[in-house]
């Protein structure tokens, strides 16, 4: 309600079950405002733009509308010139304070009660999120051209542990070490394990690489937790990895630990490869 003389305003009256339940609610309990001063007023600021909410902002009742709109001007942003102030009193009843002169104490305004800034101005920063809407934000976005010169980025420093484990992996290779190249690694299918199947077939002799290991077909298809066909091989020696299971699942059997291997078919060599004699010596014959 708007009212031009105090006298003229109606005032909220509450039973005293109704207080006392509004003092439950907002834990008052008759002590909230016990130990401030006389002319001290807390009260809630809400702003027509904004979600922010202050809650026990405090005035001192001698001040002027025109000095409260001043103070509220570092918490809302809306300059004094462009605030309309409206005195929330409990019970929908709304009072607008449009003369600045009239002090706090003149309104009848009390602990508790919430003051409303209206913000009139059409150009508003606040105005439709303007300062709390993130998504309105315009957000520096880097071209993948400029992203890839950068010399510490995540990308850069995932490319140099690539290059690096690849060198190392090479290094290992042309050392004679191939006790880790049957690890299964994610990658997408060339072939189906029929095509796969028809060209290496269980019971074949065959020869792996790297390494040049020998030793028989023993399983072709897929293997859990890994994509595409793989050629399990049971080798002669033992020069694998497992003994034919992988992540606690049985795919073939084998000669035991160490000698089975999971490979991808390209690493596969089927043919007349016998058994190696570990004693023969290259100068008989």
């Amino acid at each position: 309600m708007i009212g031009t003389q105090a006298q003229d305003w109606p005032t909220v009256h509450q039973s005293a079950e109704m207080q006392a339940l509004r003092d439950y609610v907002t834990a008052a309990d008759g002590y909230r405002y016990a130990n401030q001063a006389a002319s001290t007023l807390r009260l809630d600021v809400t702003h027509s733009n904004l979600i922010q909410r202050w809650h026990d902002l405090v005035f001192d009742s001698s001040m002027t509308v025109g000095r409260v709109k001043e103070k509220l001007y570092f918490h809302g942003g809306t300059p004094a010139e462009h605030q309309e102030l409206y005195l929330r009193r409990g019970g929908g009843d709304t009072l607008f304070l449009w003369d600045e002169k009239k002090t706090l104490a003149d309104y009848g305004v009390k602990n508790g009660m919430e003051l409303h800034i209206k913000d009139t101005n059409p150009y508003s920063l606040s105005a439709n999120g303007g300062l709390e809407d993130v998504s309105q934000v315009q957000k520096y976005v880097m071209a993948d051209e400029e992203y890839d010169k950068l010399e510490n980025s995540v990308r850069a420093v995932k490319r140099r542990e690539k290059e690096k484990a690849a060198a190392e992996r090479a290094a290992r290779i042309a050392a004679g070490d191939v006790s880790f190249t049957d690890e299964v690694i994610e990658e997408e299918p060339s072939e189906s394990i029929e095509e796969v199947s028809a060209r290496i077939t269980v019971g074949s002799r065959c020869q792996v690489h790297p390494g040049g290991r020998r030793g028989e077909v023993a399983f072709v298809g897929s293997v859990r937790g890994a994509k595409g066909v793989w050629i399990g091989v049971g080798l002669d020696e033992p020069q694998g990895n497992n003994d034919g299971s992988k992540a606690g699942e049985h795919y073939f059997d084998c000669k035991g630990e160490k000698y089975g291997c999971f490979v991808r078919p390209d690493n596969v060599e089927v043919g007349d490869f016998p058994e190696l004699d570990p004693f023969a010596s290259d100068e008989e014959f």
